[in-house]
């Protein structure tokens, strides 16, 4: 439940990254975001070493300056985002410091001289990436660099795996998944076997050496150790190394590249790139009662409150995006969509962006947290509605923005537009160093 939501960056969003760092006098703290840091001593720290290391960044780099600031306006709304499913400052210290450090080290890393393998053959090419939607590693293979990605097959049961396993693979097999299968690298002499299960896709590898017509079970690297879930598994060949791979790309904004090269006898330390991308937001469908069909109107309105949320998704942001506004006509439609049935009654089923009976296949059922807000649309305030594209507890980077009107005493919806938010060109990378590996 989402009931603290000032974030720790209202302000920061627009002002310098550092202009509420540990330094400032905490006796005249009048804002939430202030008395929020000044709450947390540990995070009021961690926001004055990321001033320093975000000032030290565009020092060090003048001639990346306005892609650093731009790509710290998206971190900071990526981070007062992930702070609004917090209940209190107490309660996402621990969370918030991690995003920190995180942040931090990015930073620090774009001062690296040299990069290590495999990424070192991706340096130079970087810049050659596609300008919009760009998949990591795929679209290395667009740059000229020398990239060629395993081919999961699938196996539909253990018998069709065609090589002798050992005693750790024929436990593996016995364990499998219902989805399951091994990775096929030409010329290769490692491969893996993995299995996928569960509401989260959370992947099993148990890598092994081709030995003729055996199959032998190695170490996997750290990456692969902890089961993780909800990202995308594969080996390659980079540039004449063969690599194990992890890409994290949940974000619009980022991707986190995680990877381990084969020694010839071993899996070596795990390594992490981190790619920056800026974003682009497109209306993907509108509509308008009663007819339902599309709205240039509509979407134009809606267009400016998801350009505003995106830049600081949490509440207040839009309560004094349109005016002049209706506030007793307001306050009455945020009455009845907190009462029963209502669209922000937490104890119904969550609502489904109405008015649109498709957005292209687009997930499209709100939260209970969507955030409320005056909005004006052809002269009347109606209830305003914004949030992420949910399906059960997963979400998406997009905007559903809606209206809703007060009629005879309950809500029924005027209008809704789907903002789709697509991943655009890439601002900066930088090696970082990899996680330590997580269990599930």
């Amino acid at each position: 439940m989402r009931q603290w939501k000032a974030g720790l960056g209202v302000a920061l969003a627009m002002l310098a990254p550092w202009a509420h760092g540990a330094g400032f006098d905490c006796a005249k703290a009048g804002t939430g975001v202030e008395k929020a840091i000044c709450a947390a001593p540990k995070v009021s720290a961690a926001d004055g070493q990321l001033g320093e290391a975000f000032k030290a960044a565009l020092k060090n780099h003048p001639d990346q300056a306005d892609a650093l600031k731009l790509d710290q306006r998206h971190w900071l709304a990526s981070r007062d985002a992930a702070l609004s499913t917090y209940s209190s400052i107490k309660e996402a210290e621990g969370s918030v410091l991690t995003l920190y450090q995180s942040r931090i080290d990015f930073l620090k890393g774009l001062d690296a001289t040299t990069w290590p393998k495999p990424y070192a053959a991706l340096r130079p090419v970087l810049a050659k990436l596609p300008a919009s939607d760009a998949k990591v590693p795929a679209d290395f293979a667009k740059t000229g660099v020398a990239i060629t990605l395993s081919k999961d097959v699938q196996l539909a049961d253990a018998a069709a795996f065609p090589w002798q396993p050992d005693a750790s693979l024929r436990e593996a097999l016995k364990e499998m998944e219902s989805y399951a299968g091994y990775r096929k690298l030409e010329g290769s002499p490692i491969s893996s076997l993995w299995s996928m299960g569960g509401t989260a896709h959370c992947w099993t590898e148990t890598p092994f050496r081709i030995e003729g017509k055996q199959a032998i079970a190695v170490d996997a690297p750290a990456a692969w150790s902890g089961g993780d879930c909800m990202t995308d598994h594969g080996m390659a060949r980079i540039a004449g190394d063969v690599v194990a791979y992890v890409v994290g790309d949940g974000s619009a904004d980022e991707v986190r590249f995680e990877t381990s090269v084969w020694n010839g006898k071993a899996f070596a330390e795990d390594h992490m790139l981190v790619l920056r991308f800026d974003h682009a937001l497109s209306t993907v469908a509108s509509a308008c009662a009663p007819t339902k069909e599309a709205c240039e109107d509509f979407a134009k309105v809606a267009m400016a409150a998801a350009t505003r949320y995106d830049r600081s998704p949490q509440k207040g942001s839009l309560d004094t995006a349109f005016s002049p506004v209706d506030k007793a006509a307001f306050a009455a439609q945020l009455k009845a969509a907190r009462a029963a049935n209502g669209p922000l009654d937490k104890d119904s089923e969550s609502p489904e962006l109405p008015l649109l009976d498709d957005a292209g296949g687009r997930m499209t059922i709100y939260s209970h947290d969507a955030e409320p807000f005056p909005i004006v649309f052809r002269g009347e305030t109606l209830l305003g509605l914004i949030d992420h594209g949910h399906v059960g507890w997963r979400e998406n980077n997009d905007w559903m923005v809606s209206a809703w009107r007060l009629k005879a005493g309950k809500l029924e919806p005027a209008a809704a537009a789907y903002v789709a938010v697509g991943r655009s060109k890439l601002l900066l990378a930088a090696p970082v160093p990899a996680p330590p590996p997580e269990t599930h």
